[in-house]
């Protein structure tokens, strides 16, 4: 290593971390860190965890990134380091550069710049196929050495930068020794002081790597993912740092540990608050006697206005639930097991005895005689499923008489158990068992809504018991967990952000959106044949705003299937041209993709620049003859830049137009208040007279003859309506409007929720006044208002989003 370690010798014992939610928590004395120790977050890659950036596109036709809202929300995670990922479009190095690095100096954050290898660098020369990769430089890392190192010159926080992934597949043909020299020599002549890392995983932390990289890199990032391949599983963390220490230390190389707090493709149980802390408890004594350099916070959420993916719920009721997995790309042995018990105690009676509960897995067929759903009781197994017998991501309740093996006994351990009777090379799943009661004994916290009475073992590391629950607010309490943690480790006060309220949500078992409550679906039935060239699409025709430099689409995708090549295609089209062709047995099904893993974004603005409208399509197709293949697939939270998007977010029926061709299905799968709740009155056709709403009132291509009043705690939501008179909220808990015709004015004061008014006409004026939205956007856009449009007091300030209302009278206030 260029610069060794400052050690420390051991320091005193870790304290409790404050629970995410409660007041501000008073340091406690504490030693400094050692000199040049970090702590850092980094915006994730393929994940949900993006950067924050700016609400409207500029003159270019980029969302630029929104650095005052990074630097505020980098202060409250108590960063002392920003790794700056310079990869997901054109403008991040510009971004940095003349933006986001001098900001981060006047605020003392220090930054690291990240870039990716070869293997991540997805250039092409058409347009809308050309995807990621870090601009401007792309491969050329002699050029990326000289400009980085220019810019520590000119700004001294920028004081470190890193290549991911840096052995994996081909990249090591490229990085060889002599290589890695050329660029240490570039460096050090404009500034011998910036670091160097490279991220290896723990396999690739090997003697004849350091040889390699040893006399021209200062350390390696390793990024912990259990023994293999979880986000769950802090245990193995010790083991893993000082089996890495022996290596890197032999060559003089600092480590730094990269922690896992957004989602890890091949890992299925997405990390929680849980997971955040544990982490940063273990690494402590590793950063404070200097072993480690620092501790990068990856993927950890920033934009906490937005909720927990509703995908990720994956009980049968309630927020919890037993989860017994193995990952993706896990090998495991045979008789290798996990397993969840608890002790009941058998009451001295001669009542019959049973046990019934919920099980979930998502598999459908295969090989048979491999992994085993099981319910034992002292270790005798008494119910068993193969998870290849039962059918596809599907609920299905078992009950299992108990009364001969529980005869007798004062008490028993009850034990869910997921067992590998012959190992798999590769097969990922995870098993979920849910609402579990007993007749004639009881069992508690049957409903697994906390830790308590159960007992989680395995016999190997492959395989991983675990008790998961969602919130929508999960990464609140993620990023308070990882800023509580960063500030203990400075003897900082800890100060929590609030969290979130999303008053129209519903998660449940049904949702299979990406967010809120609906999603675009495209579904086959189970045992039925699909003729070759049959698609089922999704259809609307949006208007392009002239004059931008740039267009893009943006969507996500999710489908049962993994590795089951070759049946159907998802596709979207532009003016009838398939623009994006992606099998749907992709290697990810338990998480939801964005576009293509190493495309992300479709630039379209040579497909629709200069038109006044094109025709957008997504389809599900099968290309041959295909004897069955049962699935469901999901598009949502399509964004786009210069394309006037309607319902994009799939969260009512407006916009699109569905085409089903036997025996594939389009919908718009909804489960949001309008269809679930059995208080919310839904109002179809005409309504004659005036309403008045208190409560919930969803309009669906209704008509109301004469004026509608929401008043305090009230909420409505309408699509494809038209109400003949005026529109009034006071202290309304949500209004939200698309494709609403409204005959006279709108006057919304007060709205405390959700305030979104889209693609609408209104014939008089629009008032708004004091919506204080907690962190809700309040969105105005692409409404034609025949009136005025006033906005006053309103907290955050309402958005267009870069699609401009037309009004034909006077815009007054900031709206």
């Amino acid at each position: 290593m260029r610069r060794l370690h400052l050690l420390l010798g051991p320091l005193i014992c870790l304290l409790a971390l404050i629970a995410p939610g409660f007041a501000a928590a008073k340091p406690a004395a504490r030693s400094a860190l050692p000199e040049d120790t970090f702590l850092a977050a980094m915006s994730g890659g393929n994940t949900i965890a993006a950067p924050l950036r700016e609400e409207k596109p500029r003159a270019d036709g980029y969302r630029h990134l929104d650095t005052p809202a990074m630097i505020k929300r980098l202060r409250e995670l108590n960063v002392t380091m920003y790794s700056y990922t310079v990869w997901d479009q054109d403008t991040d190095w510009a971004d940095l550069v003349e933006e986001f690095a001098p900001a981060a100096q006047a605020a003392g954050i220090e930054i690291m710049v990240y870039i990716v290898p070869p293997s991540e660098c997805y250039l092409n020369d058409t347009t809308h196929l050309d995807g990621r990769c870090s601009r401007p430089y792309n491969l050329d890392y002699r050029a990326w050495a000289k400009a980085i190192a220019e810019l520590s010159v000119r700004y001294d926080n920028v004081v470190s930068w890193g290549i991911d992934d840096f052995l994996v597949g081909e990249n090591g043909k490229l990085f060889t020794k002599e290589y890695l020299g050329e660029i240490r020599t570039i460096m050090d002549g404009i500034n011998p002081d910036l670091k160097w890392y490279v991220t290896l995983y723990f396999g690739e932390i090997t003697a004849e790597h350091m040889a390699i990289i040893g006399d021209a890199l200062d350390g390696v990032i390793y990024p912990y993912n259990g023994f293999t391949n979880n986000t769950i599983d802090p245990t193995w963390l010790e083991r893993r740092l000082d089996d890495a220490l022996a290596v890197t230390g032999a060559e003089d190389l600092e480590l730094v540990l990269l922690v896992y707090n957004g989602r890890f493709l091949d890992g299925i149980i997405y990390p929680d608050d849980r997971y955040a802390t544990a982490m940063l408890d273990r690494a402590e004594p590793y950063v404070r006697d200097g072993r480690i350099t620092g501790v990068i916070a990856y993927g950890t959420p920033v934009e906490l206005e937005q909720q927990a993916p509703s995908w990720d719920y994956w009980a049968h009721s309630g927020q919890g639930r037993l989860s017994l997995s193995v990952s993706n790309f896990t090998p495991t042995e045979d008789g290798s097991w996990a397993a969840a018990a608890q002790r009941v105690t058998v009451p001295d009676d001669d009542r019959p005895r049973s046990i019934t509960f919920h099980h979930h897995d998502q598999d459908d067929g295969g090989l048979s005689g491999y992994q085993l759903k099981q319910l034992l009781v002292d270790d005798e197994v008494v119910w068993q499923s193969d998870v290849s017998a039962d059918p596809r991501m599907e609920w299905l309740a078992s009950t299992v008489d108990l009364t001969e093996v529980l005869h007798g006994k004062e008490s028993a351990t009850i034990a869910f158990r997921l067992f590998h009777a012959r190992g798999v090379a590769w097969w990922p799943a995870d098993v979920a068992i849910d609402d579990i009661s007993a007749e004639g004994f009881t069992i508690k916290n049957g409903d697994v809504e906390s830790e308590a009475h159960w007992t989680l073992d395995r016999n190997q590391p492959t395989l991983q018991p675990h008790i998961e629950f969602y919130t929508p607010d999960r990464w609140t309490t993620t990023f308070n967990a990882v800023s509580a943690g960063f500030a203990r480790y400075q003897g900082k006060e800890f100060t929590p952000v609030s969290f979130n309220d999303w008053p129209n949500l519903r998660i449940g078992r049904d949702n299979r959106a990406l967010y809120g409550n609906g999603r675009l679906q495209f579904a086959t039935p189970k045992d039925t044949p699909i003729p070759a060239d049959t698609c089922a699409t999704a259809t609307q025709t949006v208007d392009v705003l002239p004059g931008l430099g740039r267009y893009e689409i943006s969507f996500w995708h999710a489908d049962w299937h993994q590795a089951d090549f070759g049946n159907l295609f998802k596709q979207l089209r532009i003016d009838g041209r398939t623009i994006w062709d992606r099998d749907a047995g992709d290697y990810w099904p338990w998480f939801y993709l964005n576009g293509s893993e190493l495309q992300g974004v479709i630039d379209l603005t040579n497909l629709v620049k200069g038109k006044k409208q094109v025709e957008l399509e997504f389809a599900v197709c099968s290309k041959g003859e295909i004897a069955r293949y049962q699935n469901e697939i999901g598009f949502d939270h399509v964004e786009t830049i210069g394309l006037d998007l309607i319902n994009g977010g799939f969260e009512n029926g407006a916009g699109w137009k569905l085409s089903s061709k036997t025996p594939i299905t389009a919908s718009i799968d909804l489960h949001g208040p309008c269809q679930v709740d059995d208080d919310t009155r839904v109002i179809t056709g005409k309504h004659r007279g005036s309403l008045v709403i208190k409560d919930r009132v969803c309009l669906d291509r209704a008509e109301i003859t004469g004026s509608v009043v929401v008043q305090p705690g009230g909420s409505l939501e309408s699509a494809d309506s038209t109400i003949t008179g005026s529109l009034t909220a006071t202290g309304a808990r949500s209004i939200r409007l698309t494709t609403t015709i409204i005959r006279g004015s709108v006057t919304l004061t007060g709205t405390t929720g959700e305030l979104g008014l889209e693609h609408s006409k209104i014939t008089g004026s629009v008032t708004l006044t004091g919506n204080h939205t907690e962190a809700w956007r309040t969105i105005s856009r692409s409404n034609d208002i025949r009136g005025s449009l006033s906005c006053r007091s309103n907290s955050p300030r309402p958005t267009d989003l870069g699609f401009p209302n037309h009004v034909t009278g006077a815009t007054t206030g900031p709206c």
